[in-house]
């Protein structure tokens, strides 16, 4: 009698997040479809279970394929279980990508042990959660409760030192990979997921007692750039529990870093001024852990992902909220002080020339700025911005007969910082919020938008956010973060305009505000 092999179970690890997408793989009748499975961790392995002993040859990425929402293969590792009627996919190195769809294929040549092939091939799609992670937490086996870096800023070829604390006890051993972003501005998952990691050890240290934290030095340091630190650890003397394709393990653990050219604060003062530029150092009560963990729990925090913005994590947050990262000619612009600074007009219209509705307005700018104490070079960033260089449907008008679904005179509105312009539907809420507040035109909006920056940030009643920083990370909250935008690398993502917008004003006198953690 010939045994005929099929899937009794498809299990999949708990997943618990939300998943806002949904999949992208057509029905086919080629396949044996199972039922979709979403809201998927990006890190939890599937388990296929079948009614045969299997042939554990042909238990491999030929016959079992993941595959995304292009179609292509991801590179996922295929094992067997631990029992001969189990096979375990486990997720690419990094996890799968936030927020996204797959599809699991497995193909006839998947035999028994007497030889028996797969009736049909089997297919299930899943989509994965929109929660990022990048540390496992399997229960009972060895993991790293933190990674500390000695010495910060990291300074490019200076020694530097990472401090890995284990969370279990008994003797462990370590493995070390690095990957280096090739943008320093975005977090997006198919950079590490489908880049290339670079061992910094040579396998697994020898065995290390979990008494004491384990010091991993690099004394060549690093080359200029951002990095994801990925420390694997393991039970000694044995094979860990998962693997990937880097090695098997039982946890890993990540950490994200800076290395700059420069330290614009070394041999600093409380103050260092030229005569172009002033920094000064302020301190904050909290530490940097106590910050970061103050955001998670307001929650709302994310990060620019492929699939849309995905929920960040505290290790990307702790990246983002470390000022030691940002302390080079170019991230100190995260701390430049936005209150009002002398710039010409002349300096000005120079920014503005061929930026459509805002051309030529450079004194309505430094009027805005100076009535309101915001930097002007600030003002007209923002404003570029908001408004994709003055080209943008609100900044050139739309017309508005009702407000809040309510008649009212038809006018046309300006918008020209984006004030209230809403996700759900921007044009609808910016048009009719400008039309309350009277923004009829073009001078009117960039004078009304003022306001309401200085007014509702930089010049905030009981604390200022007066740098792109503080307005980003309201960090002395007392109930919810006061915040301009829920993205975690927002103010970085200003700071080349800005940057550029202030070496182009030759009468432009920067001030930088430094924070420091307790």
């Amino acid at each position: 009698m010939k045994a005929k092999l099929y899937i009794i179970k498809f299990l999949l690890a708990a997943a618990m997040f939300t998943s806002m997408c949904t999949t992208a793989f057509a029905e086919t009748s080629d396949f044996k479809e199972l039922p979709s499975k979403s809201q998927v961790s990006i890190l939890k392995p599937f388990t296929v279970k079948v009614n045969l002993d299997l042939d554990a040859s042909t238990i491999n990425s030929t016959n079992i394929i993941v595959k995304d929402s292009k179609g292509l293969p991801v590179k996922v590792s295929i094992y067997p279980g631990d029992d001969s009627k189990s096979i375990v996919i486990y997720p690419q190195v990094g996890g799968y990508i936030p927020g996204a769809a797959y599809a699991i294929e497995i193909s006839t040549n998947v035999k028994s042990k007497a030889g028996a092939k797969l009736s049909m091939p089997v297919k299930m799609n899943f989509t994965t959660s929109s929660q990022f992670e990048d540390e496992t937490s399997n229960t009972a086996l060895p993991s790293i409760k933190s990674i500390d870096i000695l010495d910060k800023p990291l300074i490019q070829k200076n020694k530097t030192s990472f401090v890995i604390t284990p969370n279990i006890s008994g003797d462990v051993q370590y493995r070390v990979f690095l990957f280096n972003y090739p943008n320093e501005t975005y977090d997006n998952s198919n950079y590490y997921t489908s880049g290339v990691y670079t061992e910094l050890t040579s396998g697994y240290t020898s065995a290390i007692s979990s008494l004491n934290p384990y010091t991993f030095t690099k004394t060549d340091g690093f080359e200029l750039g951002k990095y994801k630190l990925l420390v694997y650890v393991k039970g000694s003397g044995r094979s860990g529990k998962y693997k990937d394709t880097n090695t098997d393990f039982d946890n890993f653990y990540s950490t994200y870093f800076k290395v700059l050219d420069k330290n614009i604060l070394a041999d600093a003062a409380t103050t260092t001024t030229t005569t172009s530029s002033s920094i000064t150092k302020i301190s904050y009560s909290k530490t940097l852990e106590e910050a970061v963990g103050a955001q998670i729990k307001a929650g709302g925090p994310v990060y620019s992902e492929t699939t849309g913005f995905m929920k960040a994590n505290d290790s990307l947050l702790r990246y983002y909220m470390d000022p030691n990262n940002y302390l080079d000619d170019y991230g100190k612009y995260s701390f430049l002080v936005l209150n009002y600074m002398e710039v010409s007009v002349d300096d000005l219209n120079i920014l503005l020339k061929g930026k459509g509705v805002l051309e030529g307005k450079g004194d309505v700018f430094l009027k805005a700025a100076k009535d309101n104490d915001i930097n002007p070079i600030y003002l007209v960033s923002h404003s570029l911005l908001e408004t994709g260089n003055g080209t943008s449907v609100l900044s050139n008008g739309i017309l508005v007969s009702s407000v809040d679904g309510k008649a009212v005179e038809p006018k046309t509105t300006y918008n020209t910082f984006g004030v209230h312009a809403y996700d759900e539907d921007p044009n609808r809420f910016g048009s009719e919020y400008a039309y309350t507040q009277g923004w009829f035109t073009v001078d009117a909006a960039i004078l009304g938008g003022a306001k309401f920056i200085g007014t509702n940030y930089i010049n905030r009643v009981g604390e200022k956010q007066n740098t792109l920083y503080k307005m980003k990370w309201d960090i002395n909250y007392s109930t919810y973060p006061h915040q301009y935008a829920t993205d975690i690398g927002w103010p970085r993502k200003q700071i080349k305009r800005i940057k550029d917008l202030i070496e182009q004003c030759k009468t432009a006198k920067p001030v930088f505000e430094i924070p420091s953690f307790k």
